[in-house]
């Protein structure tokens, strides 16, 4: 594995800021741009990441206009580091993570070993990259800090055309079987929908036309690296298709999705 320094990350003390505190009350909180304080370095570094999007392959399990990649590292509190996992080499040589979910988790591709395109070197070596996983891992409060985890990296594209929206799956209310997720948007453009939905977890696996209006809470992701974070726990969540906009011959939703969990006893 890949290890990584990250001496220029140090704890954010804001773990207990209005932020963390929404994390821990509600189960769920959003934030933007000027909360991650970013360089110029990284600044730029989102321009690159979303040009790097417009590479990725389709999403070969249901595809929907849904195209992504995925890494996955050992991250170590107490020292501050990530090891990116090296990846299997797949069919046409190209070097691939497999990702799997419970069917409780996941119910259009439970139980099932996906394989995804894995992130490039360069792209996981962005300052910008590492600064919001450890932005977000310092909201979770997590306990057993000295205890290495698995951090999970999804970017993930959808893709919308002229009379064919792009959706993510599954197309449900859900929870992700991670203790904690956050995603950031990368870009939006030429798209309408997009609309995320939190409830309560109970209703986990209906649709949202199944749910009464007052139990759901909605918000959009509109403007670069606005954001959100969930405790798993508490939540479940889903977001809208995206469509092409009335004029547009093409329109693109990008997010990243960090993820934190127990490494696996298989790992």
């Amino acid at each position: 594995m890949q290890r990584i320094e990250e001496g220029n990350f140090p704890a954010d003390p804001r773990m207990d800021s209005e932020i963390g505190n929404a994390l821990r009350t509600m189960g769920w909180a959003t934030f933007d741009r000027a909360d991650l304080m970013l360089g110029e370095v990284e600044q730029r570094e989102l321009d690159q990441l979303a040009r790097y999007a417009q590479t990725l392959p389709l999403d070969g399990f249901g595809g929907d206009g849904r195209h992504r990649c995925y890494a996955e590292a050992v991250l170590t509190p107490s020292t501050r580091t990530l090891c990116w996992k090296p990846g299997i080499v797949g069919e046409g040589g190209k070097v691939e993570i497999e990702y799997q979910q419970a069917t409780e988790f996941q119910p259009e591709y439970g139980g099932v070993r996906r394989r995804f395109l894995r992130a490039n070197d360069h792209v996981l070596q962005l300052s910008l990259i590492h600064r919001l996983i450890w932005f977000d891992f310092d909201l979770t409060g997590w306990t057993g800090r000295d205890e290495p985890l698995q951090c999970g990296f999804h970017l993930v594209r959808l893709n919308a055309l002229p009379g064919k929206p792009s959706r993510s799956t599954p197309d449900c209310l859900h929870r992700d079987g991670q203790p904690y997720t956050a995603v950031h948007l990368v870009n939006r453009s030429g798209v309408s929908g997009g609309l995320n939905y939190i409830a309560a977890p109970r209703y986990a696996g209906e649709r949202i036309t199944e749910v009464p209006a007052d139990a759901l809470t909605t918000f959009m992701l509109t403007e670069l690296l606005d954001s959100y974070i969930i405790d798993d726990a508490a939540v479940c969540h889903h977001v809208s298709a995206v469509a092409c906009a009335p004029g547009a011959r093409s329109g693109a939703r990008t997010v990243m999705l960090i993820d934190f969990s127990p490494i696996p006893l298989a790992s």
